[in-house]
């Protein structure tokens, strides 16, 4: 009789080191998640930013920091994604705008780690995208956290898109991930800018623009 007492007692401390154990991994994972949330709204300095308009469908984001340009283009991109047939070559244009205006703009970036156009950048080239904008044009990009920068920094004021042609990205691109595509999915934009004071800074470029999933995403600049 007091071994099963025993054995009673035994598997009900085991089914509550479970329940214990569940409810401190539950509030592990909610933690996480509520970290992932805040560090999603933060800038790569860990400052929070308000974020004042979105796609969140698409993971797209405006800031307030952003240019008015940009805000006024985003809006355009919104519009388009709203539709139930999406013009994909409008889309693709409007994304290689968003591209060159938030990343050739740096009169809004807090230091070298504030790297713009990321969002609009093909998935698998992220990293390496941010790596190369840090040792090129931002490495120029001096610290604004107290906000009393002196420094005069470029603004994009226009794009202009010179053309757009539909491409089989495999013929422009080596990728594992187009390799094997035959179709002509994505978009070869050469396009064009101007700023609000005149510079040296980069103001042409060849854009290809790939399916991303269920976006399209900035593969190459030239």
């Amino acid at each position: 009789m007091e071994n099963k007492k025993r054995s009673k007692a035994t598997k009900s401390g085991n089914k509550r080191k479970v329940l214990i154990l569940i409810f401190i991994l539950l509030i592990a994972i909610l933690l996480i998640l509520f970290a992932m949330k805040i560090g999603k709204n933060n800038d790569q300095n860990g400052r929070r930013k308000n974020v004042v308009d979105e796609i969140k469908s698409f993971d797209y984001s405006v800031s307030d920091t952003d240019t008015k340009l940009f805000k006024d283009t985003f809006k355009e991109l919104k519009k388009e994604l709203s539709k139930s047939n999406v013009d994909k070559k409008n889309y693709a244009s409007l994304i290689s705008k968003l591209f060159i205006i938030d990343f050739y703009t740096l009169s809004n970036k807090s230091n070298v780690n504030d790297v713009g156009a990321v969002q609009f950048v093909y998935s698998s080239y992220k990293t390496d995208f941010v790596d190369i904008a840090r040792t090129g044009i931002y490495k120029q990009v001096q610290s604004n956290l107290d906000n009393n920068r002196t420094q005069k920094l470029p603004e994009v004021e226009s794009v202009t898109i010179e053309s757009i042609e539909e491409v089989i990205p495999s013929s422009i691109l080596e990728h594992k991930d187009f390799r094997n595509v035959t179709e002509a999915n994505a978009y070869e934009i050469k396009v064009n800018w101007t700023y609000k004071e005149s510079n040296d800074f980069q103001d042409s470029a060849t854009i290809l623009v790939v399916p991303d999933k269920d976006k399209l995403s900035v593969a190459k600049l030239d």
